[in-house]
This record gives structure tokens, sequence and C-alpha cells, in this order.
């Protein structure tokens, strides 16, 4: 997969210092998140990025995308004329791009603030590689990212995806559009779903969303759906009366590329012997870990330990990895035809701490182990659908065969969690 790094955030021209004239330092936090972003992307040697804007020409069926072999534009209508910039058009993925989603058209045009903004950062970062620009769908924006999933996992080159758009419009009476109440609840569901359950922003409701006034609704659903991660917010501010937020969504690993390459050798060779392990120093270290394969979105496998029983990390990921495909009790072995349809993530376990109540617990942060009759389960954090610590508890229970009502030990642990 060719994508390895995937970014939202807000496109304020007066977040650009020759714009904002010092104005732009009420927004501190978000001047910080954005630095960190435009640098996080230069230093993952990004050939090209994909930029969604609103504010390129939207069409009600279909998207338009740039088609100049040089893309440029500049900041005149905000009053800085001289501050200009210009990219190279990776015209072959431009093309592409619009041949196959659906009402995809090739247009000329300018640059338009929505891209200049983030494109200001990537260049003042050190970023000037190719660029593609296409407005965001006004309609089914998931379907849209699983196409553009797809159409990328073709390309060599790494590829970032940013999503530009500002949040509700309408948080404060001296904003841009007034105040109305559903701007900051819009606001409070997008960070929340972010922090928590990302699929939750697709089910937020149509008029709540217009009634906050928002213009980036639709371009995070888009690059939510191109690649599942694990989203970290790094700011959110209000001070102008629009909702400005910086996320990383995605950002891609050595540790389930290992996983993979360990699966697919076994799968076609019957061993793992040749393959290099990927010079990573984690990988050298002693921890447990789960390795876990979706399957279009639905669960394929998972096998992993509460504590380390091998050499290294690396060890530890290669021996997960093959039982998950083949010995997990609740699924058919994977076969090597399915390797292309698969993903992949690793969890990376921590200490576990034993806890008294489930008070001390919180399903997005930690994961739970319950322990009774000699009888152990185990849930991961952060799963989808499992929004409660009681819920958590109930279903590692059932794992372990112990029923809803019967005394447990129980211990906590956090996670770190690797994507593609």
């Amino acid at each position: 997969m060719p994508l390895v790094y995937s970014i939202f955030v807000p496109h304020p021209p007066l977040l650009v210092p020759e714009i904002g004239q010092g104005e732009e330092r009420k927004c501190s936090a978000t001047l910080e998140a954005y630095r960190y972003l435009a640098r996080s992307l230069y230093e993952a040697q990004i050939d090209t990025v994909v930029l969604v804007s609103p504010h390129t020409p939207l069409l009600r069926d279909g998207v338009v995308i740039l088609q100049d072999e040089t893309l440029r534009g500049d900041f005149a209508q905000f009053g800085v004329p001289k501050v200009k910039l210009l990219f190279s058009n990776n015209q072959l993925l431009a093309g592409t791009l619009a041949k196959e989603l659906p009402g995809g058209v090739l247009t000329s045009g300018k640059l338009d603030h929505g891209a200049l903004v983030p494109l200001y950062f990537l260049q003042e970062a050190g970023w000037d590689g190719k660029l593609v620009v296409m407005s965001m769908p006004l309609e089914n924006p998931e379907g849209y990212g699983e196409i553009i999933r797809d159409i990328l996992k073709s390309y060599a080159e790494p590829i970032a995806l940013v999503a530009s758009g500002d949040l509700s419009h309408r948080l404060k009476n001296d904003g841009p559009y007034g105040f109305h109440p559903s701007g900051p609840q819009f606001d409070t569901k997008i960070f929340e779903g972010l922090s928590r359950e990302p699929s939750a922003i697709k089910k937020i409701p149509r008029d709540l969303a217009e009634e906050a006034g928002e213009c980036g609704w639709r371009s995070l659903r888009l690059a939510l759906a191109v690649q599942q991660g694990l989203p970290r917010v790094l700011s959110y501010e209000g001070h102008f009366g629009v909702g400005y937020l910086a996320a990383e969504l995605y950002q891609s690993s050595p540790l389930p590329q290992w996983a993979r390459q360990c699966l697919e050798a076994y799968l076609n060779k019957g061993t793992t012997q040749g393959l290099t392990v990927p010079d990573v120093p984690l990988l050298q270290l002693r921890r447990p870990c789960f390795v876990t394969l979706h399957k279009d979105g639905d669960l394929r496998g998972c096998i992993g330990t509460t504590a380390p029983f091998r050499e290294n990390l690396a060890q530890e990921i290669e021996h997960n990895a093959i039982a998950a495909g083949r010995e997990d009790p609740r699924f058919w072995p994977v076969e090597a035809e399915e390797l292309p349809s698969l993903t992949i993530s690793v969890d990376v376990l921590g200490e576990m701490e034993k806890i008294s109540g489930m008070d001390e617990l919180d399903p997005w942060r930690y994961g739970v182990v319950v322990r009774g009759r000699g009888r152990t389960g185990l849930l991961l954090p952060r799963l989808e659908g499992i929004n409660t610590a009681q819920e958590q508890v109930d279903i590692a229970k059932r794992k372990a065969g112990l029923g809803p009502d019967e005394p447990v030990e129980m211990w906590r642990f956090e996670v770190v969690r690797y994507f593609e």
C-alpha cells in the first residue's frame, strides 16, 4: 500500500503569517500541530500528495480534479499577492482518478485557499513533490474513499492524503455566520469520533452538519475511508468562531508489514526462512503482541499473548501472524489468494495493571483481562461497537466461558496499535 500518511487540517488563511500579521499567534495550538504534521509528511519522504479541498469546484454527482501540468495559486484575494505557490501535477494519477471515480472531471484552474493553506506549510517544511488536487464529493464520500484506496494500491511511490476542511463556522455570535447551537454540537461529535470511534462520524445527521455551517465533514469522511488508522487529534481551537481541528488520521508502520511478509511466506512456501527483519529497534525488544486480520471490514483472525514468549517482538509477530491466519479456531484457515484483500494490524501491549473495579476501565484506552475458575478472557481496546466498561467485561467473560455474574479478577493494559 503506497499510502503512508493521511492527515486532516483546517485552512484559515490567517494562519499564514504574511496574512495574519500576528493574529495567527492566537491559534498557536493549530500552528504547532500544522507544523508537526507538515514536518512528519516531509520526513516520510512522500513522492505525491493527494489533496482534497472543499473549495475546489464542487459537483452534485462527481468530483473535479485539476489537470494542469503545473498547479499554482496565490493569496492575492487575501491581500498578499506576492505569496505564490506552484507544484508539479502528478498527471498520471490525476487522470486515473478522473477515469475511475464516478463523475470524475478534469479541469484547469488555480489552487484555492483550501489547498493553498496546507501547501504553504508543506512547502515551509521542505516538501516539494508532486501534487494531485481534487474536490470533495457531496454524496457518498466513503464510496469515493474506497475507490481511491484501490487505485493507490497499484502505485509504487509513497503517497500521502491531505484532507482540508474547517469544522463549524457558527461557534460564536461574532463569527462569520453567527452562533447556532448545532455548531459546537457538530464539532464535539467530530472530536469524539476521532478520539474514540471514527465510524460514528459518517452517522452524524446531515441537518446537524448543515446547521453547523461546516466545510470539512465530507473530506474527512473520504480520508477515513481510504485507509483505516488510529486517528490522533493534535489540536482544536475556535477562537474566531470557526472550528479548526488538526489530526493525524493514519501512518503506516513496518510492524504489520512484517506480519504480512511472514504470513505470505508461510502460505506460499511453508516457511519464513530467508526473510529479513526490518531494521526497527522496537522489533528487537521483548514485547507481547496481538496480530489481527480483517477482510472487507470483518474480523478474519486474531491471535496474541499477554506476555512475551519469544526472543524479541519480531519473532512474536511472526508467530502470531501465522497463527492468526491458520490457527484461530473461529475461522477457516486463510488461503494465499486472500492476502490482497486482508488488512493487518499489530497491537503491542503494555504492562498489566491489576484493578479492583470497572470504574478503572475505559474501553477506548485500556484492554481488559478477566480471570476466574482457572479461565482467562482478554479483550483489546478501541473495538468498534464496544462503548462501556460493562460491555467490555461481559464480552471478555464470554470469551473465557464465564457467566455474566461470576466474580473475576481483572487487569487492564494499554496498547499501541500499528497499521500497514
